[in-house]
């Protein structure tokens, strides 16, 4: 037995020096024929859980797409030269297969010989090296969660193969529910799951990249302290302190309450600690921070920053390596002069305020330029530059949003800037499929893997699985609105700046379809309703119809037009909310601001408004709400009653 074993550790050794050069002249590989296979799966008998993940979904799909049962056994077993190799394994070395040192989620697939090697980095190389081999190779695609292709193929070939990949963006998470809620559907799409977080079955969380939180200044400076210590909150310009405003960055108690919630985080938890400014607060603006700003740039980032990296140093003393993460955000988006980023100190950039019209350092873009330019100074002071990105429109989540087209250079952008990590920002609530929002999540997650990647085929590909007969109507309809009658455009593209918290009044200032365009638009819709569509292809056509009616209802354009006498907006803007209330949509904008509740709505204004009293409005609203439907009724009058007249006699 002994000499049986030492016989097949040689073997293994040989072959292993020899797999350079059998990968070079590897024929194809018949993988089953016949919807039969003499291949089996191999994997090591201390096998991690996302190898072993990856070994079974590999067995699982093989024999969806074959008809063939692929055996998955360990390497304990004497090898074979049919195999298909998951991970780690004694077939051969990480060295001889090129994945030593390689980071945790690299991708490694080699033909070598009559064997297949799906590998990479430690943690989830082979866990992605499957879901890329079946997508990359053999077709299979996840849609959303609940959409997946999987080609019948009962004989499958393959070609030789030697193929490297490492992502560019080393942690990727979202924020777009409906799919990325569900683990298995994170892990073919390579994601770190929703904020991160995923079972190690499915390739774990990055944890030495993984943010604890965001927007912690405030559950570490609490509001219940403000009547005890009114000191630790920010001041305004007349030294009026408010519980409403950021801490106060140079004051010693913030500060050595802030390294003992750091110390208690670090003692318990590996991922970073954030500490990050609190959401739409004005900083302070005491004396000792004034005089602090102004002499580093005259920006809220210097106090902020000098405050992050005393902390990150007590950080680094009891915790060494271990790293503090903050907001570049807001009014702390430029960075300070004078000052430098400590190297365990993560800048996370938020382009909240960005178009998401113009590439990101379009100079005729005003908010874009300061982006970049912003993004440039970071850069010349820290490589540990996050983002976190912003990819729906938060006040009207179901009305059109005009970054389809543009999603690819933005993610481009981020990669040649050197972005460590990126979270994206969209629909953080799990509401029916309206606008494109299960698309957009689909094409995010391929940008956040590659920035590179054939966006167009991914648009085609959706478009055909999920509205059917209607996709090149779909995809005609996207490319129109954003692209050719430019929906968001006041004038000329290069006048928009649409950002993620555009809504009420400013989406319709950031309008200028036009009557025609409404009729191209509206006829494209009909064209894609007329096709011979499945219920479900049906039922998400109508979601997207759903959210191109609000997009027209916000922006007073087609049958919402108070100065065209064809039509009542008042009318159609009740049929719209009981259309959307039937298809299940219960709020508008973000957190469920704008809540459908037993209030009955207020038709004669934008949806953003639906809801107010006439105290409540803007004033501007208030006065279109009482003048527009006048002006309507008389323009349907004045049209419809020559005819009247005309019947009568």
């Amino acid at each position: 037995m002994k000499k049986l074993v030492s016989l097949s550790l040689a073997l293994v050794f040989i072959f292993t020096l020899l797999l350079p050069s059998a990968a070079a002249a590897s024929p194809a590989l018949t993988l089953a024929e016949n919807g039969r296979t003499d291949y089996r799966i191999v994997l090591s008998a201390s096998a991690i859980p996302s190898e072993v993940t990856a070994a079974n979904t590999l067995a699982d799909y093989l024999g969806r797409i074959t008809g063939a049962v692929f055996p998955v056994v360990t390497d304990e077993t004497d090898p074979e030269s049919r195999e298909i190799v998951i991970g780690r394994t004694n077939r051969a070395s990480s060295e001889a297969l090129g994945v030593a040192g390689m980071d945790d989620d690299g991708v490694r697939i080699l033909a070598s010989g009559d064997r297949l090697y799906l590998t990479g980095g430690a943690q989830r190389g082979a866990l992605y090296a499957v879901y890329t081999f079946l997508e990359d190779w053999l077709g299979c695609r996840w849609f959303t969660h609940e959409l997946t292709v999987v080609p019948a193929q009962s004989t499958l070939q393959i070609d030789p193969v030697d193929y490297s990949y490492v992502p560019p963006f080393k942690l990727r998470q979202t924020y777009w529910m409906f799919s990325t809620m569900y683990a298995d559907y994170c892990a073919e799409h390579k994601l770190h799951g929703v904020m991160a977080y995923v079972s190690d079955e499915y390739g774990g969380p990055r944890t030495e990249l993984a943010i604890n939180g965001v927007h912690t200044m405030a559950y570490i400076v609490t509001a219940d302290m403000f009547d005890a210590h009114p000191e630790y909150f920010g001041a305004d310009e007349n030294g009026v302190r408010s519980v409403n405003r950021q801490p106060c960055f140079t004051n010693e108690d913030v500060y050595r309450i802030t390294v003992q919630a750091a110390l208690r985080h670090c003692a318990a938890y590996e991922s970073i600690f954030s500490v990050s400014q609190n959401d739409g607060m004005e900083f302070c603006q005491c004396e000792n921070c004034r005089a602090f700003n102004a002499a580093h740039g005259n920006t809220d980032s210097a106090a902020l920053i000098a405050f992050v990296n005393r902390v990150a140093a007590a950080v680094d003393e009891a915790y060494p390596g271990r790293q503090v993460e903050t907001l570049a955000y807001q009014n702390s988006q430029t960075p300070p002069t004078g000052l430098t980023v400590a190297d365990n100190v993560v800048v996370r950039l938020c382009p909240i305020s960005c178009c998401v019209l113009h590439d990101m350092d379009d100079p005729s873009c005003p908010a874009n330029a300061k982006f970049d330019k912003d993004l440039s100074g970071w850069s010349a002071v820290t490589n540990n530059i996050y983002i976190w990105d912003y990819s729906t429109n938060f006040q009207y989540i179901y009305a059109l949003y005009p970054n389809i087209t543009t999603l690819q250079a933005r993610y481009k952008y981020f990669r040649d800037h050197n972005a460590v990590s990126i979270f994206e920002n969209g629909c953080g609530e799990n509401v029916p499929p309206g606008e494109f929002h299960e698309l957009r999540t689909y094409l995010v997650l391929k940008l956040l893997w590659d920035p590179d990647t054939d966006i167009d085929r991914h648009i085609s590909e959706f478009c055909e699985a999920y509205y059917g007969a209607a996709a090149p109507d779909v995809i005609e309809f996207i490319r129109t609105f954003e692209t050719q009658v430019k929906g968001y455009n006041a004038l000329s593209v290069s006048m928009c700046h649409m950002a993620c918290s555009d809504g009420g009044e400013n989406i319709e200032a950031h309008t200028s379809l036009t009557e025609r365009d409404v009729k191209t638009l509206n006829a494209i819709m009909e064209r894609a309703k007329g096709r011979g569509l499945t219920e479900a292809e049906a039922y998400r056509l109508h979601g997207l119809e759903l959210s191109w009616r609000l997009f027209k209802n916000a922006t007073f354009a087609g049958e919402f037009n108070w100065f065209s006498y064809k039509y009542d907006p008042e009318e159609e803007a009740e049929k719209l909310f009981n259309d959307l209330k039937a298809y299940g949509v219960a709020f508008l904008a973000e957190a469920g601001n704008i809540a459908f509740g037993d209030r009955t709505p207020n038709f004669r204004v934008r949806p953003t408004y639906w809801f107010l009293s006439d105290a409540e409005l803007p004033p501007s609203v208030r006065f279109q709400s009482k003048v527009l439907p006048v002006i309507n009724r008389l323009l349907r009058t004045l049209f419809f009653l020559p005819r009247l007249l005309q019947s009568d006699e």
